[in-house]
């Protein structure tokens, strides 16, 4: 019985000594959540290399956003036409008014934006929709027209949306919600316009509404907000956008 026992110890301290003399790896996969981020991260980047921060002029302030787009094989910047108006009546040439922004590193290149009678050929406004889309003296470095504009896309409700734009005047700013519901009820003001719960402010207006797969279907238009009793206006979580104008060619490239 006393040998039974001791040939079984040994036995024991034999295969774990070998258990211990191996070395075994094992490759750790990235857990889901970590692959998700990083999409989300990529996703966000390479939409943000289509968004332009929009001034009054060279060395002012951000007004606001827009979106390059390519017509052929010409520069565009697609917008709310509030936020370029006043360029439009005045009529002329805008010095360094339409701005890429490196996200990281904050370099910037700006182009002109074309207008008067040279160029009215090619702007193309719709006040009904507050839309408009002006050429633009190049692409600016670094930047990247988009790949996909969906006029006339069939939104429904629920659906994910991505925003870029310049709130504040702060650049290359990314918010991501829902499509929330129609926001033609607003007052008369918004036919056609959609209601999302992503958040905007002051300068996202002409900033893009994209959908999950990277087409760009949208612009920013206005913040639904009303007044504290002291005065101030507060955004009420819910902001409008208008779908891409049909019969525009945003991509003809």
């Amino acid at each position: 019985m006393y040998k039974l026992k001791y040939l079984i110890l040994l036995l024991f301290l034999v295969f774990t000594g070998l258990s211990c003399g191996r070395t075994t790896f094992r490759i750790v996969e990235p857990t889901q959540q970590l692959r998700e981020e990083d999409a989300s991260a990529d996703f966000a980047e390479e939409t943000m290399l289509s968004l332009l921060a929009v001034r009054r002029n060279m060395n002012t302030g951000i007004i606001g956003s827009g979106i390059l787009v390519e017509i052929d094989g010409l520069p565009h910047m697609m917008t709310a036409l509030h936020v370029i108006d006043h360029m439009i009546r005045e009529d002329r040439v805008y010095k360094d008014a339409a701005c890429h922004i490196d996200v990281y590193t904050g370099e910037e290149d700006c182009a002109d934006i074309y207008l008067g009678p040279p160029w009215e050929r090619m702007v193309r406004v719709d006040r009904s929709v507050d839309a408009a889309l002006v050429p633009l003296s190049h692409f600016p470095e670094g930047a990247q027209p988009v790949d996909l504009a969906t006029p006339g896309h069939r939104f429904r409700i629920g659906q994910e949306l991505w925003i870029v734009g310049c709130p504040t005047g702060a650049p290359n700013i990314v918010t991501r919600g829902i499509l929330s519901g129609r926001a033609d009820g607003v007052g008369g003001r918004f036919a056609g316009a959609l209601f999302t719960d992503s958040d905007v402010w002051f300068g996202t207006s002409g900033g893009g509404v994209f959908l999950a797969n990277g087409e760009y279907v949208g612009y920013i238009r206005a913040m639904v907000g009303s007044r504290t009793p002291s005065g101030r206006e507060i955004a009420e979580g819910l902001n409008i956008f208008s779908p891409l104008p049909e019969g525009w060619s945003l991509l003809s490239r």
